[in-house]
């Protein structure tokens, strides 16, 4: 039976993991984040681009999934915009007022 006092313990050991593991990944980013603005001139290793380029992909994918929201409520808003137009027009005047002045050919177009 496992004791609390060695549960604790490793939960402890799994939090402190975490936090190192957090620590590291945040060192990365901040040395990526001057090298890609050219504020050092540090070298990063191919280990820490992978961890930069990961996080560049998941960012990029963040954003183009916000572009496109933005698009798809921009292209909403037209459409409630179209409707409201459309059904705020008086269609009836137009039929009539196209009886009263019909469209005439001339006969010697050709």
């Amino acid at each position: 039976m496992l004791s609390a006092k060695w549960v604790l313990n490793q939960i402890l050991l799994d939090a402190k993991k975490e936090i190192s593991m957090l620590k590291q990944e945040i060192e990365i980013l901040q040395k990526g984040l001057r090298y890609m603005v050219g504020g050092g001139c540090e070298y990063m290793s191919l280990d820490e681009l992978l961890v930069l380029e990961k996080h560049l992909e998941i960012w990029i994918n963040q954003i183009r999934s916000t572009k496109v929201d933005i698009m798809i409520q921009e292209i909403q808003m037209l459409r409630d915009k179209i409707e409201e137009n459309i059904s705020n027009t008086d269609f009836t005047t137009m039929t009539t007022d196209m009886l009263l002045h019909p469209l005439t050919i001339a006969n010697n177009i050709f």
